[in-house]
C-alpha cells in the first residue's frame, strides 16, 4: 500500500535543501558570508541562473512539498498520513478492522460493498496531489 507520512516529506525537503545549499557554496564561495542556508540563496541573481537550471528538478520538488504543506496546514509538521487514491479501499478495510468495526475473523463468504464504504469514508478526507498522484488525507 502506498502511503506517505508528511514527516517523511519534511525530511526529504531538508535533505534536498542541504544538498543544493552545499553545491551552491561550492560553486559560489563568494556568497558564503551572506548565505547561511538554502532559504538564503538569492535565486534571482543573474549569475546563478545557469547553475539553478541544473537543480530545477530538486527546486521544484521542494516547492511541491511547500505547496502541500500550505494546503494541509499546521498539522503537516505532526505527521499526516497521505493515502494513494488507488489504495484507499485497502486502507479503509484495514482501518475498519483495526477499529474493530470488522472482526479479524470475518467470514469470507459475507460480501461487503467496499467501493461504497470507501466512498462514504472519503467524505471525511481531503485530496492533495504529490508528484502526479492523488492522495487522501485527514486533518484532525
Amino acid at each position: 500500500m502506498n502511503v506517505l507520512d508528511t514527516r517523511d516529506l519534511i525530511e526529504k525537503r531538508e535533505e534536498l535543501k542541504e544538498k543544493i545549499f552545499n553545491n551552491f557554496l561550492a560553486y559560489f564561495p563568494q556568497y558564503e558570508d551572506m548565505t547561511d542556508s538554502y532559504d538564503d540563496i538569492l535565486m534571482d541573481e543573474e549569475e546563478i541562473q545557469d547553475w539553478k537550471e541544473g537543480w530545477s528538478e530538486e527546486i521544484n520538488h521542494i516547492k511541491e512539498i511547500d505547496s502541500i504543506e500550505d494546503e494541509i496546514g499546521s498539522d503537516f509538521d505532526y505527521g499526516i498520513t497521505l493515502i494513494d487514491e488507488n489504495d484507499m479501499e485497502e486502507y479503509v478495510k484495514d482501518l475498519l478492522e483495526d477499529l474493530g468495526y470488522i472482526p479479524k475473523d470475518f467470514p469470507s463468504w459475507i460480501e461487503i460493498d467496499w467501493s461504497s464504504t470507501t466512498d462514504n469514508v472519503k467524505q471525511d478526507y481531503s485530496e492533495v496531489t504529490y508528484q502526479g498522484t492523488e492522495y487522501f488525507y485527514r486533518n484532525y
